[in-house]
């Protein structure tokens, strides 16, 4: 079978996936190695190189800071939750906080492990081979934007509205209404940079831009499908 993402070594004309840096057969370089992922870079990167931050990431030998950014990615996911709930919540189930910042990891891994082994099989179909790590790095790396919200945004949220920011008695709109619409633009935002991000990282895998279209809105389909459902039963 031939796949989309093999490259032709310029030594000895072997056949080699892309995500690999050394020819199989005579072991010439086939590109310039890549060892690690400099998080502090690839933030920046992603703003105005998204597409070749996400190969960086791609190509990378060792995935550093995922599991710490889906530790986060997590807090954020459960933040969203509870604002999922605020229309239904009347009388709270009492759970504490690190119980559910740790059954909210759990969810977040599980979901992040079970699409990205979804998106490898889906490119076997497509005839592309890409490597289970690759796509977990790629798609933990495209939810930065959340980050930025869950360190910036929630803070100054806290800041403004404290205890009413999950509350439905009153809303918080009803409390300081034109601070509460800006802040929901940038939120907003926010989820629309990551759903681009991913749709950018999932294209250097699929190498189309209707897939990877349709990839994105399936994915974040599932994401508020997921928090809504974690809205339900993790009420605080």
């Amino acid at each position: 079978m031939n796949y989309k993402n093999e490259i032709v070594c310029k030594n000895c004309g072997t056949k080699n996936f892309d995500f690999e840096y050394i020819c199989k057969n005579c072991k010439a370089f086939l590109r310039n190695r890549i060892v690690n992922i400099d998080l502090g870079e690839t933030l920046l990167r992603l703003i105005d190189s998204p597409s070749e931050t996400f190969l960086k990431i791609k190509f990378s030998e060792h995935k550093n800071y995922i599991f710490f950014l889906l530790f986060f990615i997590s807090i954020r996911f459960l933040i969203l939750s509870r604002f999922f709930s605020v229309p239904f919540v009347f009388e709270p189930i009492k759970l504490n906080l690190p119980l559910l910042v740790i059954i909210s990891f759990l969810i977040t891994l599980i979901f992040f492990v079970i699409i990205s082994l979804s998106i490898q099989k889906i490119l076997l179909l497509l005839k592309v081979k890409a490597r289970f790590r690759d796509i977990l790095a790629v798609m933990t790396y495209s939810f930065l934007p959340n980050l930025f919200a869950l360190f910036i945004l929630f803070p100054i949220e806290m800041v403004f509205y404290g205890e009413y920011l999950f509350s439905n008695n009153p809303y918080p709109f009803q409390i300081k209404e034109s601070i509460f619409y800006f802040l929901l633009s940038l939120e907003t935002l926010c989820v629309l940079w990551s759903v681009f991000l991913f749709y950018v990282g999932i294209k250097e895998f699929t190498y189309s831009r209707i897939f990877s279209l349709i990839f994105s809105i399936i994915v974040w389909i599932v994401i508020t499908l997921t928090l809504y459902w974690q809205s339900k039963i993790f009420l605080i």
